[in-house]
């Protein structure tokens, strides 16, 4: 079995990568969305078509005649994939690629976690309709998005020249480039048969907040002072998740979570066995990885 069209629902930042890379193989693609006229800069070839996202009825019209439908959708859509899903059914689709790009969103030790609920709901959805042989699924775990990783006070805090340090800085976890990411879906799609109904773990770097932080000091303004701060990852991820669970709407305190769950060391953010050489990923040089750096410093300023 081989797949040649593909349906993509979601153009931000991860879908608009995930459709360069599409676009650049031999696949046919559809961007699906509620206002086509709205969608810029897609590349030549690529068709879109609208949809109504909240009616199954649009939704299996829309996914006639695709044999895969790749999901990027942001975190408040994530359990409206069920609808989708089922639409997949309806339509025929043979591969449903959720939106579930997280770090540690299906280590079985973090099911429990708040921000993993919705991401648990749609695996399982997955995971009874491939037993029931009515549609494949490849989950594709990516690490941290390593783009976007100096934008935030995650690993440290370029605006305020601090970081916090989990246990001395030294846990690893894996990060991979939005390219990375996309590389990673197209590889996944051209062997199907090996990436049926699998996890996929992938990433481009294992990086650590001290070789981090060590690269930005390398390389940002001459003469910065930084000011550091240690903190024991057990007792911070404890004093976290309490309060993104008593706060189930306060962004900062889901963020502190995220942030403890990646940086404590107490789950699989460290992937040890990736799957890159089945999806045809290369794994960044230290050179890469600081090249990337330094670009994101120019970027901002800094």
């Amino acid at each position: 079995m081989s797949f040649q069209r593909v349906a993509l629902i979601g153009k931000g930042l991860l879908g608009t990568a995930v459709l360069e890379q599409l676009s650049k193989s031999s696949f046919d693609v559809t961007v699906l969305s509620r206002d086509p006229s709205s969608l810029s800069g897609l590349p030549s070839g690529v068709s879109t078509s609208a949809v109504d996202y909240s009616s199954i009825d649009s939704l299996v019209s829309a996914l006639q005649n695709q044999d895969v439908v790749v999901a990027t959708l942001g975190a408040a859509a994530i359990l409206g994939q069920k609808v989708i899903i089922d639409a997949c059914i309806k339509a025929g689709v043979k591969r449903y690629i959720p939106s579930d790009w997280g770090s540690i969103t299906t280590d079985p030790t973090a099911r429990h976690l708040p921000t993993n609920y919705p991401f648990v709901q749609i695996q399982d959805y997955l995971k009874e309709k491939a037993q029931k042989g009515e549609l494949e699924y490849t989950i594709l775990s990516t690490g941290g998005f390593f783009d976007g990783i100096l934008d935030v006070p995650f690993l440290l805090d370029l605006s305020t020249s601090s970081v916090e340090y989990f246990d001395e800085g030294q846990h690893p976890f894996s990060v991979t480039t939005l390219d990375g990411v996309g590389k990673a879906v197209v590889g996944a799609l051209k062997v199907p048969a090996q990436t049926k109904n699998r996890n996929i773990f992938v990433h481009q770097a294992l990086i650590t907040q001290v070789k981090m932080v060590s690269i930005v000091k390398k390389y940002s303004t001459s003469g910065r002072q930084w000011q550091e701060t240690y903190v024991n990852g057990e007792t911070k991820f404890n004093e976290s998740l309490d309060l993104a669970t008593k706060n189930p709407g306060d962004f900062g305190f889901i963020m502190g979570l995220l942030k403890a769950m990646a940086l404590s060391g107490k789950f699989n953010s460290a992937y040890s066995t990736v799957d890159n050489d089945l999806v045809g990923l290369p794994i960044l040089s230290d050179e890469e990885l600081e090249n990337l750096v330094v670009s994101k410093l120019r970027e901002k300023g800094q």
